[in-house]
């Protein structure tokens, strides 16, 4: 089972964002997914239908053995007309979306939910001698699963230590910007620490995210040059390299964040969406993960409607053009 961490200490660089897209691809690739949100914001789990600051029970609480496992997990859903995911406890839920009842929603990823209750974690668990496999603990039997998304906050404090420990590899989303190169040396030194108490970690790759400007190939190339080559020889082992995919931005982003869903069910032939899908075939290769060929046979499909879509667009510019001589 791989376990997938995504972790950056800088905000902003859609940590959440990518952790959401990969669980919610593994879904529609019908494999068994668990997102675990490790932000005391919660935004994993408000994206995925749930009022964060409403539950009593969350991951931390699990891990302060204040709740138990079956408390915390939560199934989600989905409307599949517009990919908004919902509170299936929520009252009028349903007749606010058109649904009949939960057998018309479609299942997403389980969650482990969070909340601002977790804010206080560093001070909290240095109380407990074995804080840093807490997490580790929790998810290292759960067989029910093909893979575990673990999101978590923009620090490197214990809850994404944690994540560290229990992860099998490490996803280091970036924007390419100056600002994000200087706490790469600083994140690689954690990886590595981590890797001395948690063998199974690897470094998946650095995925570049929010490209649009010209000065951000710069520092796309400047990191795969310099930096990784720099991170690689002062850490031996770690072997840190840059995906080929790239996530371009788009106003899909936002669109799809404030609709309560993502990009891969409100769009799912736009670009970035097939960007996330090449992002999400090119982490199984590199990772050994389960499921490359329905991935595979998914994007093909949604890349063949693009291009339809693409097709048609421009046949009615033609037919425009035609009609304004």
């Amino acid at each position: 089972m791989k376990r997938y961490v995504y972790t950056n200490q800088k905000g902003g660089v859609t940590k959440t964002t990518t952790a959401l897209n990969h669980a919610v691809m593994g879904t529609l690739c019908q494999k068994r997914i668990l997102l675990v949100d490790m932000d005391s914001q919660g935004n994993s789990t408000w994206s995925l239908g749930y009022s964060p600051d409403t539950l009593e029970h969350t991951v931390y609480t699990v891990m302060r053995k204040e709740s138990s496992l079956e408390q915390a997990l939560k199934p989600t859903y989905f409307d599949p007309q517009t990919g908004r995911f919902f509170d299936p406890n929520q009252k009028g839920i349903y007749e606010m979306l058109g649904l009949s009842s939960i057998d018309d929603a479609r299942r997403g990823p389980d969650l482990l939910p969070n909340n601002i209750i977790a804010s206080n974690a560093d001070m909290e668990l240095a109380e407990d001698p074995t804080w840093g496999i807490l997490l580790q603990q929790l998810l290292v039997n759960l067989d029910a699963y093909d893979e575990i998304h673990i999101d978590t906050n923009p620090s490197l404090g214990k809850l994404t230590v944690n994540a560290l420990y229990s992860a099998t590899d490490a996803i280091i989303p970036m924007t390419p910007e100056a600002w994000s190169l200087q706490g790469m040396m600083q994140l690689a030194r954690v990886v590595a620490q981590a890797r001395k108490s948690n063998s199974h970690l690897r470094v998946g790759g650095v995925i570049f995210t929010r490209v649009r400007y010209a000065s951000h190939q710069q520092v796309m190339k400047q990191v795969r040059d310099v930096i990784l080559p720099d991170i690689n020889q002062r850490y031996p082992g770690l072997d840190m390299e840059a995906f080929t995919a790239v996530i371009n931005e788009g106003a899909s982003f936002g669109e799809a964040v404030n609709n309560r869903t993502n990009v891969i069910l409100a769009a799912p032939w736009s670009p970035v969406a097939l960007q996330y899908w090449q992002c999400y075939i090119e982490l199984l290769q590199r990772t050994n993960g389960l499921g490359l060929s329905k991935a595979m046979q998914i994007y093909q499909g949604l890349h063949a409607r693009y291009q339809e879509e693409e097709r048609r667009k421009q046949q009615r510019k033609q037919e425009s053009a035609k009609g304004g001589i």
